[in-house]
């Protein structure tokens, strides 16, 4: 049980750093980013389920345009079976406003 949660522990970490990394191809590159991450997940045993997947502003949590510069956060949650996961990682496009 503890080496399969360190292992998911990891995924999640090199997933995360995955989606920063396209922060500076923009919003549309983080959705992108993520989206393939997330769909890599649905096909695995057992199938992760989105709930939500929105890249939005932290001030009030509306979905940002691709366009946007600033603070903002990609926001997911998921099921893999009973559970639920959620996750959040803060990222800057642009230069900060």
């Amino acid at each position: 049980a503890e080496a399969l949660s360190a292992l998911g522990e990891s995924r999640a970490a090199a997933d995360a750093h995955a989606v920063s990394k396209a922060a500076p191809g923009g919003p549309a590159a983080v959705r992108a980013a993520a989206r393939l991450v997330l769909d890599d997940a649905a096909r695995l045993k057992p199938p992760l389920a989105l709930d939500y997947l929105a890249l939005v502003d932290p001030s009030d949590f509306t979905e940002i345009p691709d366009d946007y510069t600033g603070e903002a956060v990609l926001a997911v949650a998921a099921r893999v079976g009973t559970t639920r996961l959620i996750d959040n990682i803060p990222l800057t496009f642009g230069a900060a406003s």
